[in-house]
Formats: C-alpha cells, sequence, structure tokens
C-alpha cells in the first residue's frame, strides 16, 4: 500500500460521519463496549467495499486491493482497557494490521506492543503484527478514540 493511498484514507475518514454499532468481541477481550462500522471485510466466501458507506471512488479503489482484507472505523470509549492479547487468525493468511489514529484526545491513549509504550497521533499510520505478538491498548483520556484500521496480507 501506498503512503499516498494511507494519507488519502485518513483524510477521507477524518471528514466522515460513520453509521457505528457495537462490535461482537470476546468476553474478557475490553473492559468496554467497543464500537465500529466496517468498509471492507473479507470471509471464505470473499467479501467486498461496503459501498454504502463508502462513497468516495478512490477509497473503494484503494479499499478494493487484493491486500486489503479488512477496513473498519473503530471507536474506543473514554475508559476502554484492551486487555493483553493476540488477534485471531481470521483469514487463514498471515496479515498485520496498519492503524490510522482519527482522533487521539491524549497522551492517555496509547499501546503496550512488546513490553514498550507507544503513543498514537492523529494522522500517523503505524504497522503492526498483531497476530503474532501480545499488545494491549488503554485510552485512559476523558474522550473518545477513533482509528481506520487496516488488516493487509502480511
Amino acid at each position: 500500500m501506498k503512503t499516498s493511498d494511507i494519507k488519502y484514507l485518513y483524510e477521507w475518514a477524518a471528514q466522515t460521519d460513520f453509521p457505528l454499532r457495537r462490535a461482537p468481541t470476546a468476553v474478557g477481550y475490553s473492559n468496554k463496549d467497543i464500537y465500529f462500522c466496517w468498509l471492507k471485510a473479507t470471509n471464505k466466501n470473499g467479501g467486498g467495499v461496503r459501498e454504502s458507506v463508502v462513497d468516495d471512488q478512490r477509497v473503494r479503489d484503494i479499499l478494493n486491493s487484493k491486500e486489503v482484507l479488512l477496513a473498519t472505523v473503530s471507536v474506543f470509549e473514554s475508559g476502554t482497557e484492551l486487555g493483553p492479547h493476540k488477534d485471531p487468525p481470521v483469514y487463514g493468511m498471515k496479515y498485520r494490521r496498519i492503524q490510522i489514529p482519527l482522533h487521539i484526545p491524549s497522551d492517555d491513549c496509547y499501546m503496550i506492543w512488546r513490553g514498550r509504550k507507544v503513543l498514537w497521533k492523529e494522522g500517523v499510520p503505524q504497522m503492526f503484527d498483531v497476530m503474532d505478538y501480545v499488545h494491549e491498548g488503554y485510552n485512559h483520556s476523558p474522550d473518545d478514540m477513533i482509528f481506520l484500521f487496516l488488516d493487509i496480507l502480511k
């Protein structure tokens, strides 16, 4: 994925209102509900871009790339804590996640990655092998933190 594509996705997502719903997360994964809006999904039957939400043709073209397995906007409310975990092998193939922060209220929003505290900055993407390493995430700020997540082939 090109840097220019990631920048375009950020600019589009930062200006878009998404229809959110509560994510079906595993018990014990998070202390609070997480809300999301899927933009592209991949499953054993194929999947594709959710055109009712993704109305920008360039965004559709980027997400339709075979390298993109999943795209979702996720909202973590104030006080959300994701305990230590690895993401599951849901696609039947190795993937990594590009995290594009859309709204990070403060330095009280962070991730523990391989024993180190990682801070996010709005619009600055970071890539992690979330299915290979234990990690955890926290929003100890008084506001929601919001991400665009892209799972891409490894």
